[in-house]
């Protein structure tokens, strides 16, 4: 499976589940040029397709950070650019990353731009302050689809 083929069956979920799905979309490729040009980072094919198809919102429990069309970067949660560029204000937080989502119990959930594979897909991965080179955050999953999926699948 590939990273936009798990990003389209989660994408059929969120659409057949509407009471769990509350998301705020689509937004302009414009859109996320822009906020591509703010973090100096290009979004993979997968995070791309989930903003300019679903912008930002939420399936269950789950928030999904991302952009509010026309609102870049954002004031506050769920916008992804805010958030990313407040995270870099921490200490130790890589400039290669893009903040996702929240834990909910402490770490953030970024893709790591710094890893690449052989579809221009990141991969997620959990980022604490604890977390460095000699301590690495875990990896959750090989590109934002596939942690999508396996987000929006658990909750199903």
């Amino acid at each position: 499976m590939t990273a936009i083929t798990d990003f389209e069956d989660a994408l059929a979920i969120v659409q057949n589940t509407p009471s769990s799905s509350d998301f705020f979309g689509p937004v302009p490729e414009d859109n996320v040029d822009a906020a591509e040009r703010m973090l100096g980072i290009r979004m993979p094919p997968s995070y791309r397709r989930f903003l300019v198809t679903l912008g930002v919102g939420s399936f269950d429990d789950a928030e999904f950070y991302g952009i509010v069309a026309n609102k870049i970067p954002g004031s506050s949660v769920p916008s992804m650019v805010w958030r990313t560029l407040e995270d870099r204000k921490f200490a130790g937080y890589p400039k290669t990353y893009i903040t996702i989502m929240s834990s909910g119990y402490g770490p953030i959930f970024c893709l790591d731009s710094s890893v690449v594979n052989s579809q221009n897909e990141y991969p997620v991965v959990e980022w604490a302050p604890a977390v460095s080179v000699t301590n690495p955050g875990e990896r959750l999953a090989e590109s934002f689809g596939t942690f999508f999926l396996d987000e929006i699948s658990k909750r199903a």
